[in-house]
């Protein structure tokens, strides 16, 4: 099933325009809330942003892994323990907490961002690499496989890339015009989420995928909150009507 994901991501405006997303994190840093007002967790922006979900092929090079992503223009997720840029890390987790979150657009990291101003080891980025909802009915179509490098006779890769907020650059000559931006991801190991129901990577590289543990396989759904999962999950579905429920 193809669904337009201009209505899609008009929903997931409409849903995460007003939202605040809490945290259970304490905070570490002296210029942070206290444990009592952790910081949040994810905070939501707008604009464009690089997008490595549909990221198959990253090529491993050291620690790091070059994947090739999307350029989109839409509602995008940060996940604030992920931020690169220091000084936008700091002042988003010590805006942005529990008791006095921040609304879509609010977050210091989203001006960051929007600006072109992300700076990472002294080399400032136009492009991020953050979380959006593009493509996910396609995706939900094969149901996400579970790669446990470690497991008696597995087959897959043993590395993933993890790309939540990493730095990115534009490829004058991309290999898939689709994919025009160039993020360097870390690369992770351990169990982890076999996006389109494999656990190999493309072309002799790795994918860009997410721990196993934050995906409920039993019910296809993430297993912890994922500001407006739920409007782009039923949008997915068919048009219909749901068994009828009865309470007592």
């Amino acid at each position: 099933m193809r669904l337009s994901f201009s209505a899609i991501t008009c929903m997931f405006w409409v849903a995460t325009g007003s939202w605040t997303i809490g945290s259970g994190r304490a905070a570490t840093n002296e210029n942070t809330p206290s444990s009592s007002d952790a910081p949040q967790d994810f905070v939501v922006c707008t604009g464009w942003h690089a997008l490595c979900t549909a990221s198959p092929d990253c090529r491993v090079n050291g620690a790091r892994a070059d994947c090739d992503c999307m350029r989109v223009n839409e509602t995008h997720i940060v996940w604030t323990g992920e931020i690169q840029d220091l000084v936008a890390k700091r002042l988003t987790i010590a805006e942005c907490t529990t008791q006095h979150p921040c609304g879509a657009d609010q977050a210091p990291i989203c001006k960051v961002i929007a600006d072109g101003k992300y700076e990472v080891d002294r080399v400032r980025y136009r492009w991020v690499s953050t979380y959006s909802y593009r493509g996910w009915c396609s995706i939900l179509q094969v149901k996400p496989a579970f790669c446990d490098p470690t497991e008696s006779g597995y087959r897959g890769d043993v590395n993933w890339a993890v790309c939540d907020a990493a730095p990115c650059t534009p490829n004058k000559n991309p290999t898939d015009p689709e994919r025009p931006l160039s993020c360097q991801c870390r690369v992770e190991s351990g169990p982890f989420l076999g996006v389109y129901g494999s656990c190999t990577g493309a072309n002799g590289g790795i994918m860009s995928s997410s721990p196993a543990s934050l995906w409920d396989f039993k019910n296809n759904t993430y297993t912890f909150y994922m500001p407006g999962y739920e409007f782009v999950r039923g949008a997915c579905e068919p048009l219909k009507s749901d068994p009828l429920q009865l309470w007592k």
